[in-house]
């Protein structure tokens, strides 16, 4: 599982049940580009969440037994307790 950004307490309430929708570009290195095309309604979170979301790697897919690029849509959900 990739990790997902610290919350600072002021960013807390906002975070709570907070769910982005984020598409990767996945390259045939395993690096991404990430753009949010659903973000929270709160832009310090979806800063956050950009930061966070830019450090993650992936296995690119493969056809014919080579990598290629891709892309991936994946939902993040902030469960803050």
């Amino acid at each position: 599982m990739q990790p997902l950004p610290e919350i600072p307490d002021d960013l807390r309430a906002y975070a709570y049940r907070a769910i982005a929708l984020a598409r990767f570009t996945i390259h045939v290195d395993g690096s991404v580009d990430v753009a949010l095309i659903k973000p929270t309604p709160n832009p310090r979170l979806n800063q956050l969440l950009m930061e966070s979301l830019k450090s993650w790697r992936f296995s690119p897919a493969l056809k014919d037994g080579r990598a290629i690029e891709s892309e991936q849509d994946i939902r993040v959900h902030f469960n803050i307790g």
